[in-house]
């Protein structure tokens, strides 16, 4: 018996016997987390269970331990949506306890969500997020396990260099650990990476060390996979007889098991097909497929089905029946828009693909089966996107940095100048210091300048020290912790800087800038780098909105851009309006939505209103609204809670 299923034997015997509620709570916790690669199943019914026997005993810490055992479990089955929400109800239990470990935990299983889904960007924001947490508390084992996905997250970005570094550093730390697991897991990623860089014989030697060490302490989950791995290293060489051998050994003993592990199980089968494409015996190919199919339409594992309806469709289109290739290439488009609209549900739809993904389907279906190669505009589009993320991410940087340079460069203007006059005056005083006949007012009134100017000198180096310390504490990664913060004089602060920002690439450019800041409105609790990215995407599109109506030619119209506000009852408002372009009614209710744009081609990403939007209600509980008439003005109003 493996130490894995020992571990679950026991905890199953210890719930037989506790009848405690808060000790019955974390066996069910610890059994579903114990659970949750080979039982997927098991390990919902668990967390399910133990989250209503939290509620009934009012244990918090046990509450939130479960929802993060019940959204990996949702995640796995590709309910995405589910899995944000109850890993957001996590983090929040665990904010609200402010208990960091399980905050780290929350931002770790974050990201893993989003890596499902595709989204790298924000897995790698969580992730980052969880890793400061985790090396502040001295959590080696988080830690370790933070890295291993910074590094397959790199590799998704195809930062193969970074990849590999995170995962020698994760294995430095699972090696100090002797955590054989774990040493296991990131030797598969190390071996991913060194077939990337064609090292064949160093990633062979990797994978074969981490089925030695899985096999000794009897993880059959994950000697399945590295047995999948290396059957596909050794596929991708074309040594197509070792690849079947592995494959049917690793199919024998997924079989024998007590435990079923239907997606190893999946994945061999059509690993195993391909084997099969490959010498041309269809039947046998079609066989396995057909295999693969049933098991995850079993246990409902969404994300594997279009894969394997994507090869039947192509084995069937090889062996000449053209009928059941258009059944099957039928069935891998829907089960694909399925998993695209679980994502879309996640606030994560990408309307770009999907509308992509339509014209390909409408395309495949005209031609029969003609061009078979949705999987590589899959890919690219998968591509496109992250670029569209950096290009959003850039451009903000750009907007901030322009900004930035233009607050630190008066306060260095003024330094500069102080400091010529005053070496000029030392001059001065050094000629009068040394006639026969000295002056002493003239001398005094010198030395007086001199001090003024210092103290001038001082009052805008302690300026300039400040703007860099305020965008030093912006970069600092905050863990998306909340802390008060003088909002008027944030709103303030990134008007002056989206302002500059604009003006440093048109200098021609000016607008009125009108404030009505609420005197009674004091600090809200908040994230501040957050709020003032919201402010600079909307300050930015104001400017733009203005500009653009600018080059219209109307000689009387002057650009002007108003920040108010106010504090309400239970939340505060900001109104930030502009007497630019507007925006068209048949389009007003989609600028929220991710990759939606007005911009042209280059110019913009549609991705700042909807980052905006989903800060402002999910990251901060509060609401985001526009009131516009086009080519008049557009009005957005943000509301956040007090509380």
């Amino acid at each position: 018996m493996s130490a894995i299923n020992e571990s679950i034997r026991l905890l199953e015997a210890q719930l037989q016997e506790c009848k405690e509620a808060v000790c019955r709570v974390n066996l069910l916790n610890r059994l579903a987390y114990a659970l949750r690669h080979t039982n997927t199943s098991m390990s919902l019914q668990s967390s399910r269970e133990a989250v209503a026997l939290a509620e009934e005993a009012a244990y918090q810490k046990g509450l939130a331990d479960a929802y993060l055992n019940q959204g990996f479990a949702e995640m796995v089955l590709a309910n995405y949506s589910t899995a944000l929400q109850l890993n957001g109800k996590a983090g929040r239990i665990f904010n609200k306890l402010k208990d960091k470990q399980g905050q780290g935990h929350a931002h770790y299983n974050l990201a893993l969500i989003y890596r499902s889904i595709g989204d790298y960007n924000q897995a790698l924001v969580s992730c980052q997020q969880s890793i400061a947490l985790r090396q502040a508390l001295g959590d080696e084992e988080g830690e370790a396990a933070c890295l291993m996905q910074l590094g397959y997250i790199n590799f998704q970005f195809g930062n193969v260099d970074e990849a590999y570094n995170h995962y020698a550093s994760c294995i430095e730390i699972r090696r100090k650990l002797n955590d054989r697991a774990g040493i296991a897991a990131v030797l598969v990623g190390i071996a991913i990476v060194e077939q990337k860089r064609e090292q064949y014989q160093q990633a062979e030697a990797h994978l074969l060390e981490s089925l030695a060490l899985r096999k000794e302490i009897g993880e059959t989950h994950g000697w399945l996979v590295s047995m999948n791995y290396l059957g596909d290293l050794y596929f991708g060489m074309n040594r197509l007889g070792e690849a079947e051998k592995l494959y049917a050994e690793a199919l024998a003993q997924a079989k024998q098991h007590s435990n079923p592990f239907p997606a190893n199980f999946c994945r061999l089968c059509t690993s195993m097909a391909k084997v099969y494409i490959a010498h041309a015996s269809y039947n046998e190919a079609i066989s396995y497929l057909e295999q693969a199919l049933t098991t995850a339409k079993g246990v409902n594992l969404k994300y594997l089905m279009f894969d394997i309806y994507l090869a039947l469709s192509e084995v069937y289109r090889k062996t000449g029946n053209y009928e059941q290739a258009l059944s099957c290439y039928e069935q891998f488009h829907l089960h694909k828009e399925e998993v695209i609209n679980l994502s879309a549900s996640a606030k994560l739809k990408n309307l770009e693909l999907t509308n992509q993904i339509e014209a390909e389907k409408r395309t495949a279906e005209i031609h029969r089966l003609r061009h078979i190669e949705l999987k590589k505009t899959y890919d690219q589009l998968q591509k496109t996107q992250q670029q569209l993320i950096q290009a959003e991410k850039m451009a903000s940087l750009g907007e901030l940095t322009a900004g930035v340079a233009h607050e630190i460069q008066n306060p260095l203007n003024f330094i500069n100048n102080f400091s010529e006059v005053s070496l000029e005056l030392i001059e001065e005083l050094r000629e009068e210091s040394q006639k026969e006949t000295r002056d002493a007012d003239q001398e005094a009134e010198i030395i007086g300048i001199l001090e003024q100017n210092l103290a001038k000198i001082n009052h805008h180096g302690k300026r300039a020290d400040s703007i860099v310390k305020d965008m030093l504490e912006h970069s600092r990664a905050s863990g998306g912790e909340k802390q008060p913060v003088a909002l008027n004089a944030l709103a303030d602060e990134y008007l002056r800087l989206s302002f500059h920002g604009f003006r440093a690439k048109d200098k021609s450019f000016t607008a009125t800038l009108t404030t009505r800041f609420d005197e009674q409105l004091g600090e809200v609790n908040l994230v501040p780098q957050e709020i003032g990215r919201v402010l600079l995407n909307l300050y930015n599109n104001a400017f733009y909105a203005t500009q653009n109506k600018l080059k219209q030619g109307d000689s009387s119209y002057q650009p002007e851009l108003r920040v108010n506000t106010y504090l309400l009852d239970d939340k505060v408002e900001i109104k930030i309006w502009d007497n630019g372009t507007g925006i068209p009614k048949a389009v007003k209710d989609k600028i929220f939505q991710p990759f939606f744009t007005t911009k042209p081609t280059g110019q913009g990403t549609g991705l700042g209103l909807s980052i905006s939007y989903d800060i402002t209600t999910n990251g901060h509980g509060g609401e985001i609204h526009v009131d516009s008439k086009e080519g008049e003005y557009t009005e957005f109003t943000i509301q956040l809670p007090l509380v």
